[in-house]
């Protein structure tokens, strides 16, 4: 259940809620969260099963949205069913970072078709999770060499004014696999596209990429990751991500740490604060976060 806490809590961060009250249910934890006008509960029980109550809202769908696409409680397994061939061409959109405090978000894109298909199998493309940051490295360089593709990258700074100007993650969403999407279309023709479902309405891409102009059929799915094209396009968006990690860490001279639920994301906003000023941190991390709330909280 701890897995499932640490990923209920990233998505709360994510969304800007708030988790207003925690406490202790027979067989399990009930967490009552808030989006500022409604509230929900979540129960999580020990079985792995989860149960979210409330009246019915936009806060209640896209938390039952969430555990749907969550579908159980998360594991730490280095194995993970492989995609198998389906013969077709399509691109590939997928996006690593969105739940991190710190670190850019990263879209890729990757177009496959039969031929190259096999060779992602061949390669064991995979879930992105259930692979070491070794495989994905080496994964996502063999991956760019056999297929098109392209890596969009929204730098916490360029995030922060985005989503100050969307006010919504799904539209911001929609933006960078639009772009990522319309990229590779440059360099091949493709009119059908598979997507990690992202948001409820699954049309927020659909028009993202009508107002660029391209008219495809868009097929968003629940654990996507199980179509070759999509894995591809997580690895290498993983790929970048801990490159742009790395290089935002030594920038800043400390270790960023992943996700929105690490006790140390506030003890590293604070120190990058002290060091190099209030400014700095929106170079750094994704700003609606409540982390940064707490960053700033006096102790």
């Amino acid at each position: 259940m701890a897995d499932t806490l640490a990923a209920l809590k990233d998505f709360v961060e994510q969304n800007g809620w708030r988790l207003v009250e925690e406490k202790t249910i027979p067989y399990g934890q009930q967490f009552r969260i808030s989006d500022g006008r409604q509230e929900a509960a979540v129960n999580l029980y020990t079985t792995g099963r989860a149960l979210v109550q409330g009246k019915a809202s936009p806060l209640k769908s896209a938390l039952e949205t969430w555990w749907a696409g969550l579908g159980a409680a998360p594991t730490k397994s280095k194995t993970a069913a492989r995609p198998t061939a389906t013969g077709l061409a399509r691109i590939g959109s997928d996006e690593t970072g969105k739940g991190d405090y710190f670190g850019p978000l990263v879209i890729g894109a990757v177009f496959v078709d039969g031929r190259t298909e096999e060779i992602l199998l061949t390669l064991g493309v995979r879930d992105s999770k259930s692979l070491s940051e070794n495989q994905i490295n080496q994964m996502a360089k063999d991956i760019k060499a056999a297929c098109p593709h392209s890596v969009v990258v929204i730098n916490p700074e360029k995030y922060n004014e985005m989503y100050g100007r969307f006010q919504n993650i799904n539209r911001l969403l929609a933006w960078g696999h639009a772009r990522a999407i319309e990229n590779v279309l440059e360099t091949v023709a493709c009119d059908r596209v598979v997507v990690d479902q992202f948001a409820k309405n699954e049309d927020v891409l659909g028009q993202a990429l009508r107002e660029k102009g391209k008219t495809l059929t868009v097929e968003q799915r629940v654990r996507a990751e199980s179509d070759a094209a999509v894995a591809a396009a997580a690895i290498v968006a993983r790929a970048e991500w801990l490159i742009r990690m790395k290089k935002l860490s030594s920038q800043f001279g400390v270790t960023l740490p992943a996700g929105a639920s690490d006790p140390r994301l506030i003890a590293v906003g604070r120190q990058i604060v002290r060091e190099h000023g209030q400014a700095a941190l929106a170079q750094a991390a994704k700003l609606h976060f409540r982390t940064t709330q707490g960053i700033f909280d006096v102790e």
